[in-house]
C-alpha cells in the first residue's frame, strides 16, 4: 500500500501528482490512498464519491473525518521528526524526496523496481512532488481523464460557457493569463502584461481570418483584467469564473496559450487540446500538438 502525505502547490500540481502515481497503482495494481488531495476532493466525480471505478484507490484513511485527519497529521508528525534517524521500520518505508529530487528539479521514476516491491509487499510512505511515471501516465490515459472528471455542477457551467463561446465565432481559443504568484516565480519570466498576450491572440486572428474563420478568445486568469486594454476586433468571453470552470473551459476549447503552467498543461492534456506555452514575448504561435504531462 502507497500512502501520500505530501501536499505539492495549487490545484494542477496537486492534479498532475496524484495522477502520476494513479497511473502507477492501476498498472502494478497495489493500494494507493492519497489524503492530501483533500481541498480538492469536491470538484470531481471519483475523489467526491471516493470511488475510482474499482480500483483500490483512495482519499481517506478512515470514514470518520476527524479519524481521518488525526492519522493523516500525525504519520506528517511522526516522520518529520524521525526521519532523519530512519527511514525504515517494520512498519513502513518512506520516500522522502525534498532535496534529492524536488528541490533539483529531478523526478523519482515510480517504476523502479526496489518500489514497486515495496508497493506491493508492505506500506509505504511518500514526501514529495516528483513522482512520476510517464510511461503508464500515457497507457492510462483515458482511464485518467475519466477520473478527473469535473462533477456535474461545474460541467454544466463548462458546457454553458462553451455553447456561448462557439456560437460566437468559427474557433475558440483558451487564453491563460497567468498573474498573481507568476509575479515572483523564476523572477517573474513568465509574467506578462497585456500586450504580449494581445501580441499572441492578434497572431491566432490573422492566422484564422486568412482561412476565412472568426476566432473568438476565452479568457481564464487568476486576476481581474480590464476588457477595454484589448481591441474591439477581438470577440471575447472573459467574465470571472470558477477555476474548475476555467481549467475544464480550457480543455474544451480548440487550441490554448499561455506561459508555463500545469494549469494550462492539464486542460490540454485532459482534452487532447493543442497548447503552445510562451517563453519570452517574441514567440510565434505554433499550435500543433496536445500537452506531454510533466
Amino acid at each position: 500500500m502507497v500512502l501520500n502525505n505530501y501536499k505539492g502547490g495549487q490545484l494542477a500540481n496537486r492534479i498532475v501528482s496524484f495522477a502520476h502515481l494513479m497511473a502507477n497503482s492501476i498498472e502494478n495494481k497495489y493500494a494507493l490512498i492519497n489524503p492530501e488531495f483533500d481541498e480538492f476532493e469536491q470538484y470531481f466525480v471519483s475523489t467526491q464519491s471516493n470511488y475510482f471505478n474499482g480500483h483500490a484507490i483512495s482519499t481517506r484513511l478512515h470514514k470518520q473525518y476527524f479519524i481521518h485527519q488525526l492519522y493523516r497529521r500525525s504519520i506528517r508528525f511522526f516522520t518529520d521528526v524521525t526521519h532523519i534517524f530512519f527511514a525504515t521500520t517494520p512498519w513502513y518505508s518512506l520516500y522522502r524526496i525534498f532535496k534529492r529530487h524536488d528541490s533539483k528539479g529531478i523526478e523519482f521514476n515510480l517504476n523502479e523496481a526496489a518500489f514497486i516491491q515495496a508497493a506491493k509487499s508492505r506500506n509505504v510512505i511518500l514526501q514529495g512532488w516528483a513522482f512520476r511515471d510517464h510511461t503508464n501516465f500515457n497507457k492510462h490515459a483515458n482511464v485518467l481523464r475519466s477520473l478527473f472528471a469535473p462533477v456535474e455542477k461545474y460541467n454544466d457551467l463548462v458546457q454553458q460557457q462553451m455553447l456561448v463561446a462557439k456560437a460566437s465565432a468559427d474557433v475558440v481559443f483558451g487564453i491563460h493569463i497567468r498573474r498573481g504568484d507568476y509575479k515572483q516565480f523564476e523572477g517573474g519570466k513568465y509574467y506578462f502584461d497585456d500586450a504580449v498576450y494581445i501580441d499572441k491572440m492578434w497572431q491566432l486572428y490573422y492566422q484564422q481570418k486568412a482561412i476565412g474563420n472568426t476566432c473568438c478568445f476565452l479568457i481564464c486568469t487568476n486576476e481581474p483584467i480590464d476588457g477595454a486594454n484589448f481591441p474591439t476586433e477581438f470577440i471575447l468571453c472573459a467574465q470571472k469564473r470558477h477555476f474548475i470552470t476555467d481549467l475544464y473551459c480550457l480543455a474544451a476549447c480548440d487550441g490554448i496559450v499561455g506561459p508555463p503552467s500545469s494549469f494550462s498543461t492539464w486542460a490540454s492534456f485532459y482534452g487532447k487540446v493543442p497548447i503552445q506555452h510562451i517563453y519570452t514575448k517574441d514567440d510565434v504561435l505554433q499550435l500543433h500538438h496536445y500537452a506531454t504531462i510533466v
